[in-house]
């Protein structure tokens, strides 16, 4: 789901990132401003899954063709289905002849369209890139909104399935790479089609949505100077609040919760925070209204658990995290991951942090952003060089 349904914003220029849904400028806020009023569970419905990822989709996903990108690489305008939807992007092929290994991009949250840089950068590499618009997105057709995130996973595989198509390309050797709500899809597509051959998530949650918001608003907290007791207090009433909204049993109890809460110190910062989850509860009469089927995905996101996907993954992985990122549990995540893969005995899995990186994995010291942090680049790099996915290998 996508906060953008709340109210949409002047796109933002384009930069000269490999993320440019992250560029520097759209990475210290929520991108929302003031929107028509909404209350309760159904703004909560709207924010679940994209409201923590910051300018996930932000500004134009297609940068101006640039010289230095045409010298390594071929760009081609494509179109495949999935389902009855047709999806549009770009395939960027390397120079050299093929076939070539190649890479599906997953998107973060939101509307995004093609993430032309980090395909050009993966051809630079000799990898073929599929850079393609999310349904409902930029040229391509569909809705994302109209199913639960999970759901584009299908998109991704038919994206490989149009990439094993392709002469160019080595059917054997495709992977996918994922940054953000991309990182929970990436290991979700490998465990589903033997055709993913290798995984790269960056900034993947390694807990459910609704865990990763109860983080996301915390640390929010914590920058406004709120006592560490007071935001625990608060996570614990949303998360009472979010097992309600999920199963819609327990009503009385979160009432009185949040109205006990009303009298907290820490009550009037948690409600300025942008989900409005405290406004109004909803009864259970309203919640079950055939007219509110965003209720369902909201169920299904919220409590959507990456560890299955963890354990029927088998295919090498790298998972990449920043510690300055202030939108997911980072150590939490790389707990789960490590301890998952390691029980179900996966062969070949790597986990970095980087230590100056934040969710984008843009470099922050100080309080200052910077530019995409090379230690990023190098370790992707030598990773997929000692799988032999680069050119010459």
């Amino acid at each position: 789901m996508s906060a953008l349904l709340v109210s949409p914003e002047t796109p933002a220029p384009v930069g000269t990132s490999l993320h440019p849904e992250l560029d520097p400028p759209m990475r210290t806020h929520l991108p929302w401003p003031a929107a028509a009023p909404m209350r309760g569970w159904r703004v909560a419905l709207i924010l679940a899954v994209a409201l923590p990822f910051a300018g996930c989709a932000r500004g134009e996903s297609a940068p101006p063709e640039s010289p230095a990108a045409n010298a390594i690489s071929n760009e081609e305008p494509v179109r495949f289905a999935s389902g009855k939807i047709t999806l549009a992007g770009t395939l960027v092929l390397p120079h050299a002849s093929g076939p070539h290994p190649a890479v599906v991009l997953f998107h973060g949250s939101g509307p995004q369209e093609r993430d032309l840089l980090t395909a050009r950068w993966f051809a630079a590499q000799g990898i073929a890139a599929l850079a393609y618009d999310k349904r409902g997105a930029g040229q391509s057709g569909g809705d994302f909104r109209t199913g639960p995130f999970m759901e584009l996973c299908d998109d991704g595989l038919a994206a490989i399935g149009y990439l094993k198509s392709r002469k160019e390309i080595d059917p054997k050797r495709i992977g996918v790479w994922g940054l953000s709500q991309g990182g929970w899809l990436g290991p979700l597509a490998a465990s589903r089609s033997a055709d993913v051959a290798w995984v790269i998530a960056v900034s993947g949650p390694g807990v459910s949505p609704g865990e990763q918001m109860i983080v996301y608003y915390a640390n929010e907290l914590r920058g406004a100077g709120v006592p560490e007791s007071d935001i625990q207090e608060a996570g614990a009433l949303r998360r009472e609040i979010y097992e309600y909204l999920y199963t819609g049993k327990g009503y009385d109890q979160a009432k009185a919760a949040m109205d006990r809460a009303r009298a907290r110190p820490w009550y009037d910062k948690v409600k300025a925070q942008q989900d409005n989850l405290f406004e109004r509860l909803q009864p259970p009469c309203e919640l079950n209204e055939r007219d509110h089927p965003n209720l369902v995905r909201f169920a299904r996101e919220m409590h959507y658990d990456p560890v299955p996907a963890l354990q029927a993954l088998r295919v090498p992985a790298l998972f990449l995290f920043g510690a300055q990122d202030q939108l997911i549990p980072v150590e939490k995540s790389k707990e789960v991951i490590q301890r998952v893969l390691q029980q179900s005995g996966h062969p070949d899995f790597t986990i970095r942090t980087f230590r100056d990186a934040d969710h984008g994995m843009y470099l922050t010291v100080g309080g200052r952003h910077g530019g995409l942090d090379p230690e990023y680049l190098d370790t992707m790099h030598t990773w997929l060089a000692a799988r032999h996915l680069l050119a010459g290998h």
